[in-house]
């Protein structure tokens, strides 16, 4: 990779990678419910997880949703789905230990949910189209592309989840967490089917 090419991809995947997203909002919104070290495996799973997708998708796959479109829109409206029920569920959310079946995302599902995350998709297929050529040193500008800002991003918005409940709780505001984080779930709703 040359040193030109080295710096559009670190403008680019600091941007994206830092930029409001589904795993940045699940994340915000876990470490604001249940606190950051309940919320570390979820962040374990997305810096696992998407850079194995990118790997993958590296290899081929990507070429897929190039040859047919509608799996990225029928999975955009998966997602989309996913979080209208994560907004639903999070109306009741207080400050406060987590009751009856809620837990923050384990790593195995925060890795799988890449696989319908668009955004991860749209990230992963333009880092490769445009930051990886073809020839021999493909592989080795995957493996350096697959995971400089996963875990830097997660823990960003960890911390943001975290200030936010101190934040409302110094504003007395802590009763609406759930109505909060409901509609930023519905704002990334809203960005899914832009």
């Amino acid at each position: 990779m040359t040193s030109t090419l080295l710096a559009a991809f670190l403008l680019a995947g600091a941007t994206s990678s830092f930029s409001p997203g589904p795993n940045n909002l699940m994340v915000m919104t876990s470490s604001a419910k249940f606190g950051l070290g309940p919320t570390v495996p979820h962040c374990i799973g997305i810096t696992l997880g998407f850079p194995l997708m990118v790997f993958i998708v590296g290899l081929g796959l990507g070429e897929l949703f190039v040859a047919y479109p509608a799996i990225s829109t029928v999975m955009r409206y998966g997602a989309a789905a996913y979080f209208l029920w994560m907004a639903y569920h999070m109306l009741g959310i207080t400050i406060g230990p987590a009751t009856g079946r809620e837990r923050p995302m384990r790593t195995y599902e925060a890795a799988l949910f890449q696989w319908i995350n668009p955004k991860a998709w749209a990230m992963a297929v333009s880092f490769v189209a445009l930051f990886v050529p073809p020839g021999p040193d493909r592989i080795a500008n995957l493996a350096l592309g697959c995971g400089v800002f996963g875990a830097l991003s997660s823990s960003t918005w960890m911390i943001f989840g975290r200030g936010l409940t101190v934040f409302l709780a110094r504003t007395g505001l802590e009763k609406h967490l759930g109505v909060i984080l409901a509609g930023l779930m519905l704002c990334a709703v809203v960005l899914f089917l832009i």
